[in-house]
């Protein structure tokens, strides 16, 4: 199916694409910009539809996120929710230092196992 690229400027700064995966039957969603109150609830309805067309399996690269606010995390915490009602779960790959450190001080690092880091 390819790579799907998706826009919620109007929404805020968050540009997303979307891909079908690499054969572990997990889709592959990349983030960049700001996931914040501006965009969280259209990148939220938009993974809530991926999960239900694709499968509960979804990777998010969120090393693009600029900034992340408290509803950004909302939009993937009820993501991950639904993935794991579905027998799957959401995971978050490459994270800024900033952002794994709203993570793991909200403890959601351990929600979103394994969070893969970037190697430096």
């Amino acid at each position: 199916m390819g790579t799907q690229e998706i826009s919620f400027e109007a929404f805020g700064e968050l540009v997303t694409s979307i891909d079908d995966g690499d054969g572990d039957g997990a889709a592959r969603v990349t983030a960049r910009g700001e996931l914040d109150i501006a965009s969280s609830a259209a990148f939220g309805i938009e993974l809530a539809r991926l999960i239900g067309e694709r499968g509960p399996d979804v990777v998010v690269d969120v090393s693009g996120l600029t900034f992340c606010d408290a509803r950004g995390l909302a939009a993937l915490v009820a993501a991950d929710d639904l993935a794991r009602s579905r027998g799957g779960a959401v995971t978050l790959t490459v994270p800024r230092p900033q952002m794994a450190k709203i993570l793991r001080l909200t403890g959601l690092d351990r929600r979103f196992t394994p969070v893969r880091t970037a190697v430096r």
